[in-house]
């Protein structure tokens, strides 16, 4: 149980509204029909479009195939391609049965040239099976949050099987993809060369146009289309401190669109300290000898992205009984609302030394 006692910190800043009406957004209304403009670090979305909707996501499932194999794989072991793997229609590395290639390069085929035999062997040969495999993507969407997000295969063919998902959902695998360095490494990569243990050469000239070159600032991102879907598309970029992920879905001009969105998020908000490690500076009457202690102090810093008209504050929430010098929670608040905590403890207050105590003190060089 808290017991709630407020207390403003030192140095309140400055920013952007955090609940902002989308009718006062800088940028026009995207033309894809559902999208979603997050930031990197904190998760806070910026724009949104539709976002909940669950609609067909097409290739950008890649993502959930991509961070799921390199989290349970092995990427410099061969991975023999069988029959099935060659059999799959739509994009496709052209791989040969019986052949093997390196699971770093199939994820080069997988992302880059959105190969659906790469997502088949890869799925096999991680899962021991599609299905398994199949069910690992599910456990990886459940376990980060995707809320509107359904995987039947590793591909996003929706002919027999199909992916649906939500702008929302593909923006939190996105962001959580990009924290793996692997990840990160590859989907951001314009051309790749691979060979297969035969010998046979292949080369992959990635897709999306924004990595590529034409947006300056973009990093990663993956490429998808099927009729039933249509134009799906998710982007990851950075400019100076601040990384924001795009994703649309039912993409008229989706390239503008990821353009119009991270040229809307650069110039209106910034990546703001809200907490650094350290000692709490306290006001001089805040009665911090109610709970025993003399100082108290955070292990963590957090930071968070902030714009112009916004005021940042922070409260200090007591617990009734703490475990040791763990007090208590100091909130972070934007515009009053709680969008981030960080623990808090306590130095304990030394007793008062007498004279002599003082002395010994000294003579031991304390």
């Amino acid at each position: 149980m808290f017991k709630k006692c407020l207390i403003s910190l030192m140095g309140a800043l400055l920013i952007i509204p955090f609940f902002f009406n989308q009718d006062t957004l800088a940028i026009d209304n995207i033309g894809s029909r559902c999208g979603v403009l997050m930031e990197q670090l904190t998760g806070r979305v910026l724009y949104e479009k539709c976002a909940d909707d669950q609609m067909y996501i097409a290739s950008i499932t890649k993502i959930m195939t991509a961070i799921v194999a390199i989290e349970n794989g092995n990427l410099d072991e061969w991975v023999e391609i069988t029959r099935e793997d060659t059999y799959q229609v739509g994009s496709s590395l052209y791989m040969v049965e019986g052949d093997k290639m390196l699971m770093r390069d199939l994820l080069y085929g997988l992302m880059l040239r959105s190969g659906n035999d790469a997502a088949w062997a890869i799925a096999r040969h991680i899962g021991g099976d599609v299905d398994t495999f199949v069910t690992m993507m599910n456990d990886k969407a459940y376990e980060i949050g995707m809320k509107n997000s359904v995987f039947q295969n590793p591909s996003g063919l929706d002919e027999t099987t199909f992916n649906l998902s939500s702008a929302r959902d593909m923006a939190l695998i996105q962001r959580y993809a990009m924290n793996n360095p692997y990840y990160r490494e590859i989907s951001s990569q314009s051309f790749h060369r691979a060979t297969s243990e035969q010998g046979k050469v292949f080369t992959w000239k990635n897709k999306h146009q924004l990595v590529n070159g034409r947006y300056q600032y973009t990093v990663s991102g993956k490429t998808g289309f099927t009729k039933r879907a249509k134009r799906t598309l998710v982007t990851s970029a950075n400019n100076g401190d601040l990384e924001l992920v795009a994703v649309t879905l039912v993409g008229a001009n989706d390239w503008g669109d990821h353009v119009s969105m991270f040229e809307y998020g650069f110039e209106n908000f910034n990546m703001k300290n809200a907490v650094d490690i350290g000692e709490l500076h306290l006001l001089e009457d805040e009665m911090l000898y109610l709970v025993g202690f003399d100082r108290l102090f955070v292990r963590e810093s957090r930071a968070i992205v902030l714009g112009e008209d916004e005021h940042l504050s922070n409260q200090l929430i007591l617990r009734d009984n703490y475990d040791g010098t763990n007090v208590g929670v100091l909130e972070i608040l934007v515009n009053d609302e709680v969008v981030d905590s960080v623990e808090v403890f306590a130095f304990q207050a030394l007793p008062e030394l007498n004279w002599w105590q003082r002395v010994l003190s000294w003579l031991r060089g304390n």
